[in-house]
């Protein structure tokens, strides 16, 4: 049983009525039974014993009550030397340290000696204890008071950021308090890291001309930037903030705000959605588009606990692509007339469509798989050439790619063909789309070849005039010689007289050959 003061003197007060009471009753029934002299005698007997009885009590009554109070003196000093929060007393009128638990010694480093020999500047650094010291009127305070957050210097050097909470007392009969000091280093190094974390983020997405924008499950917006914010500005004519529940446009086009709805229904549910958007942002404006994306935002439980969502102006690019199919309609009605085929390469999706032409040109039937097909079919000594040129013009950011090269046909047969194409880019100069029309240029070089075996015809002319025409001829030419000077000897007038004619036929066929030798010369350079 915990012994109170007024349980001790209920029970005093209980004992003594019950003493006084069963023994003058017990030296009543005495008197009459040995008379009162014997009974006066007991009186101060019972007397002294009551003394003694009560003395007796208190001792123990009091003896526990000690004990009792020693052990709560020694728990109240183990909570407060065993607490694992940062608890110290310090004098009101020194700042001297009066008392400090163990966990105080481990976050500053100096033993409980050591500080009671310390006061409360030792634990700040210079530019804090100013700043300390104008606290006169706090200290004073005899209420739980907080004192904001400080900076603790530890023994080693380092800097602590705490929050300190006070309250007063009175320690060893001096006018103190009681300190309980949380240690928020780590938090607000946190803070400051999340704080840089969001400047960077807010620096990168307001880096981009993309609107960016979050939202929780509630639809509230969690972060944005700021082209986000001017496209919000332009729809609503207000001005939107973090924690603001996103507002869904009242499109005059029911069909579309329903469209965002389920965008978002399909996006909190762990879904990733993509769509393209036109919209009219300000009367009398032309209408813009955009591509949407919207990303779930999961935890580390893999719940969805908002969507990230980015809209990408895509005008300009739909505005070219609409100039480009105006311009490749018109382009091929012109190639109908000059039976070219003409191909669209979608370059991100790697898909390629070619026109009705191609197929009958090439002799294929018509399939979803045109770039493969045209892939496939290239010469063998032309493919690594044409594939590398085509990658080197998507390197160099050139606009024009042009190549000759052989194309096998559905017969199996190979086909010379002359390709161009002119080659887009997007605002960030990716490569988007590449135009070619494909021309059958087989019988030119059918007739290049004709042409190539003609000149080699011309060399053999050439030869024959140069080699074997020539040699005979100029035998022709000694023998003559020959004859003419034994003629001469033999003073024979009637082939005297053949002589020259003989000669003048034979310079005409030696120039004749040189002439034939010398076209056939020109020819061939």
């Amino acid at each position: 049983m915990k012994l109170t003061p007024f349980l001790i003197a209920f029970l005093y007060l209980l004992i003594g009525v019950c003493w006084i009471v069963f023994s003058d009753s017990m030296l009543v029934t005495l008197a009459h039974r040995t008379g009162w002299a014997f009974a006066e005698h007991l009186q101060t007997v019972k007397g002294i014993g009551y003394v003694v009885v009560t003395a007796a009590l208190l001792y123990v009554f009091i003896r526990k009550l000690h004990k009792q109070l020693s052990h709560a003196e020694e728990d109240y000093k183990r909570l407060f030397l065993e607490n694992p929060q940062v608890l110290y007393v310090f004098d009101v009128q020194t700042f001297r340290f009066l008392e400090v638990n163990k966990a105080t010694e481990t976050q500053y480093g100096y033993t409980r000696d050591e500080f009671l020999r310390m006061t409360l500047l030792d634990i700040r650094p210079p530019e804090e204890r100013n700043r300390f010291l104008a606290l006169n009127h706090s200290i004073a305070d005899k209420t739980i008071h907080f004192w904001g957050r400080w900076k603790h210097q530890r023994k080693d050097g380092q800097i602590l950021i705490v929050e300190i909470y006070t309250h007063p007392v009175n320690f060893q009969g001096r006018d103190a308090r009681l300190t309980y000091v949380r240690d928020v280093t780590a938090m607000v190094h946190a803070q400051e890291e999340l704080a840089d974390l969001e400047n960077k983020l807010q620096a990168i997405i307001n880096s981009t001309d993309d609107a960016i924008w979050a939202i929780d499950t509630h639809y509230r917006l969690v972060v944005f930037n700021q082209a986000f914010a001017n496209i919000m500005q332009l729809k609503t004519g207000k001005t939107i903030q973090a924690g603001q529940t996103l507002w869904i446009p009242d499109y005059a086009n029911i069909e579309q705000a329903n469209r965002w709805m389920d965008a978002y229904s399909k996006a909190m549910a762990g879904e990733k959605v993509e769509f393209e958007e036109t919209d009219v942002l300000q009367d009398g404006e032309k209408p813009r588009y955009a591509h949407v994306s919207m990303h779930p935002i999961l935890n580390d439980q893999q719940k969805v606990i908002g969507v990230a969502c980015i809209l990408h102006d895509i005008t300009s690019m739909k505005e070219q692509e609409l100039r480009l199919k105006e311009a490749l309609e018109r382009y091929d009605l012109v190639t109908k007339a000059t039976n070219d085929a003409i191909w669209d390469w979608d370059i991100p999706n790697n898909r390629v469509v070619f026109n009705e032409q191609f197929w009958q040109m090439f002799g294929y039937e018509p399939t979803e798989q045109g770039g493969q097909l045209w892939e496939e079919n290239l010469h063998p000594d032309d493919k690594q050439r044409v594939l590398r040129g085509i990658q080197q013009a998507l390197d160099e950011k050139q606009t024009i790619w042009a190549d000759e090269y052989r194309l096998r046909c559905g017969d199996g047969k190979y086909k010379y063909v002359l390709d161009r194409a002119y080659i887009l880019y997007d605002e960030h100069q990716r490569p988007v789309r590449m135009i070619g029309a494909t021309q059958d240029i087989q019988l030119k070089k059918e007739y290049e070849q004709a042409i190539l075996r003609q000149n080699e015809q011309l060399r053999e002319i050439a030869y024959v005039s140069s080699h074997e025409v020539r040699g005979p001829a100029s035998a022709l030419m000694g023998l003559f010689t020959l004859l003419e000077e034994y003629l001469t000897a033999q003073k024979d007038l009637d082939y005297q007289e053949l002589m020259p004619l003989i000669q003048q036929s034979l310079e005409q066929l030696d120039s004749v050959i040189h002439k034939i030798v010398d076209k056939t010369s020109r020819l061939m350079q």
